[in-house]
């Protein structure tokens, strides 16, 4: 996990984010390398070792060592199961769910039926859950109380053991954080356009000291979780499982990834696939820069760095030139300044003040940078080159300020709020191939579009962040249809990132899998917070009095921007510090 010191200088520069030992209103920050190619190494974690349970221990004791010995490095809980009867032991499945305390609050001891039996009540405030495939999801009630029921038996030997418990483990939220590391796992999203496939993050938990680097190859070869996968795809055959010896890391940085004889069954391009996705997993806790797969014992196919490039995630941010943009005065003006010091408007219509806009969004696509302007009575979405060269067109026209939050994804789709009279929607536009405007309505899960205040799309396109009610972020997963020709979107199964948050101003994508979002929690003031997309992990940023908007870039070499109530612009500084280097509001990067 990252150290304190180490965040506030990626918070500068936007480095990658992996990971803090807090989630959504907690305390202290911890290292993080989730997304990163450098392993802090859990070597340099306490390292815990489990305690077998003492002859005489009485039933409380016996309760308190269980829940403290699974939270030992032992692979497979040999101690932990030492505290169960061995009926218990055998059916005990320790990795069925991870429930998350705020901490351990109360042991409570309840005599059972006759003098040999107890029940032991384990109690707290429930943080969240992992499920069986190892995604974490936010508690969404406040304050939400676990309890779980242990039977504990005295034996013909007089001595206490478990005989009947919950499966899964009971861990307070220090410990889960010690014991479990976030990653991702990477698959490609569905429904890309022609040549430009692209992979998408999956966060998951795994236990940090235990055969990590194997258990990311068993989780990627499992397949994505079950919240993600109707989005995306893998490029392994069914039946792929990993071999005996499933990981080797070569002194030259290459992983050698050992999987069964169904992995032949990819071709050519498939094998290389695969190995894109074990390379963006693997790389995170390996530092690994190629991958040779070998199915059945046989040499398959080897990729490297600069091969898988073209899947790269992040690749729409990869410029030579910093992106950001602002409005001054109604005209679009690039956030860097010009040889005289000062921004330079954008050429032609949206800089020379032919459009008067008030909300604005770039394109992610790094060979045509697209810009869309909402006028200033909120009416028409226009769309023209940020380098100014050919004609704006008019790609919406609606009742006066109806338009709000526009955004793209990655695949040259332009999203809207709408609140046209009696027509509130969610629009998805894009230009066809004889270039016309086609334009659907986007059906949102359980949310009318009345309720949404804020819309972001990630740049593989596979997931939109919803500001809803002006006090929720919520992350659903777009999913698309064709039929007959006619093309469906949808942003499906919506949930909360920060179910603490009671007011939200703005959200941005920083990445493929994080957000920034300005909301505030509680009595607490509005303030920026860099959150992972599963809502486990976040870290608070500092504030500037009357911020309104915040734009975060994809890439990590560029540094947060943010407005104020007073036309200021200002730019997260070293030192976790924001200074202000223009007038101006809306500040975007491409997205």
């Amino acid at each position: 996990m990252r150290r304190i010191g180490s965040f506030l200088a990626l918070v500068c520069v936007l480095c990658t984010l992996g990971a803090c030992a807090s989630m959504p209103h907690s305390g202290s920050v911890r290292e993080a390398t989730k997304g990163g190619s450098k392993d802090q190494g859990p070597e340099q974690q306490v390292r815990v070792f489990a305690v077998p349970p003492k002859p005489g221990e009485q039933p409380h004791g016996m309760v308190a060592g269980f829940l403290e010995a699974v939270t030992s490095d032992e692979p497979d809980y040999v101690t932990a199961r030492a505290y169960l009867t061995p009926e218990a032991g055998s059916k005990w499945a320790p990795d069925r769910e991870i429930v998350v305390l705020e901490r351990i609050a109360r042991i409570e001891l309840v005599p059972g039926a006759d003098e040999r039996t107890y029940q032991a009540e384990v109690s707290g405030t429930r943080v969240g859950t992992v499920d069986n495939r190892h995604a974490y999801q936010p508690e969404q009630q406040p304050n939400a109380q676990y309890r779980a029921t242990l039977e504990l038996r005295l034996g013909t030997d007089n001595q206490w053991r478990i005989a009947d418990l919950p499966d899964g483990l009971i861990l307070s939220r220090a410990e889960f954080h010690r014991i479990y590391r976030s990653v991702n796992t990477y698959w490609f999203a569905t429904a890309m356009p022609v040549g430009k496939e692209i992979l998408v993050p999956d966060p998951v938990y795994l236990r940090s000291r235990v055969g990590l680097t194997s258990a990311l190859v068993r989780q990627l070869v499992g397949g994505p979780t079950d919240w993600l996968r109707p989005v995306v795809e893998s490029a392994f055959p069914a039946g792929t499982e990993p071999a005996d010896r499933v990981v080797s890391i070569e002194d030259n940085r290459t992983a050698r990834v050992q999987l069964n004889r169904q992995a032949r069954l990819a071709q050519t391009k498939g094998c290389e696939r695969m190995a894109a996705q074990l390379l963006y997993t693997l790389r995170q806790v390996s530092g690994v820069d190629s991958v040779s797969i070998t199915g059945g014992g046989e040499p398959m196919c080897s990729l490297s760095d600069d091969d898988a490039a073209q899947y790269d995630p992040g690749r729409a941010a990869r410029t030579s030139a910093p992106t950001g943009y602002f409005i001054a005065k109604g005209n679009v003006v690039n956030v860097v300044p010009g040889p005289n010091g000062n921004p330079p408007v954008l050429p032609g219509p949206f800089g020379d003040g032919t459009y008067k806009v008030d909300q604005i969004a770039v394109s992610r696509d790094p060979f045509r940078r697209r810009i869309a302007g909402i006028d200033t009575n909120g009416r028409r979405l226009m769309v023209g080159d940020v380098d100014g060269h050919g004609e704006v067109q008019e790609w919406l026209t609606t009742g006066p300020a109806s338009l709000f939050s526009p955004t793209w994804d990655g695949r040259g789709v332009l999203w809207v709020l709408d609140r046209s009279k009696d027509a509130e929607r969610v629009l998805a536009l894009y230009e066809d191939e004889r270039k016309q405007i086609t334009r659907v309505s986007v059906d949102v899960q359980g949310i009318t579009a009345a309720r949404i205040t804020g819309l972001r799309l990630s740049p593989d396109g596979t997931r939109a962040a919803l500001i809803v009610d002006n006090g929720k972020v919520l992350i659903g997963r777009v999913e698309r249809r064709v039929s007959n020709g006619t093309v469906a979107m949808t942003i499906a199964a919506p949930r909360s990132v920060i179910p603490s948050l009671v007011e939200v101003k703005a959200i941005s994508w920083n990445g493929p899998d994080r957000l920034v979002v300005l909301g505030k929690e509680g009595q607490g003031a509005l303030a920026p917070q860099i959150v992972d997309i599963d809502g486990g992990l976040s870290v608070s940023v500092a504030s500037v009095n009357g911020m309104l908007h915040i734009a975060a870039p994809d890439g990590s070499d560029q540094p947060l921007l943010a407005d104020s109530g007073e036309d200021n612009i200002y730019q997260l500084s070293q030192g976790n510090n924001w200074t202000k280097v223009h007038s101006g509001m809306y500040p975007v990067y491409p997205g």
